[in-house]
């Protein structure tokens, strides 16, 4: 899907909440905060939106709109270091499944300018040693 697809379909959804978008210079700061590069796809939902609530399910963002429940790199940073198992510094929650688990960007394994997202189990056996799952 291209990323005006995605932007296409968002805007077509019904049963939503936007933001306002976010600036260029907000993105590059959360990836300079979070010490990783986000892909083009998730920069241009920023830049559009900033952040979401989608049938209900926040979508983390950054800028001057979101509420605070939603901000990427406090989310990001809480996952980091106050939440067990902690996640990876390479992943970047984007979507709390509503039981603590996360749909996460893997910036580790970009392939030119995306990433895959993947299913962070906060109550997985293996812990912090888990094979997230790609969704």
């Amino acid at each position: 899907m291209s990323i005006r697809q995605m932007i296409e379909q968002l805007t077509l959804l019904t049963d939503k909440k936007c933001g306002t978008g976010a600036t260029a210079q907000d993105v590059a700061d959360a990836e300079s905060t979070l010490a990783v590069r986000l892909p083009a796809t998730y920069k241009a939902f920023l830049i559009r939106f900033g952040w979401a609530r989608v049938y209900g399910d926040p979508v983390y963002g950054v800028g001057p709109s979101v509420p605070a429940e939603y901000g990427l790199i406090p989310s990001t940073i809480r996952e980091r270091y106050d939440a067990y198992p902690p996640l990876p510094h390479s992943f970047v929650p984007f979507m709390n499944d509503g039981t603590g688990n996360h749909y996460c960007l893997d910036t580790a394994r970009f392939r030119g300018d995306e990433c895959p997202v993947v299913f962070w189990d906060h109550e997985h056996e293996d812990g912090p040693n888990q094979t997230p799952e790609q969704v």
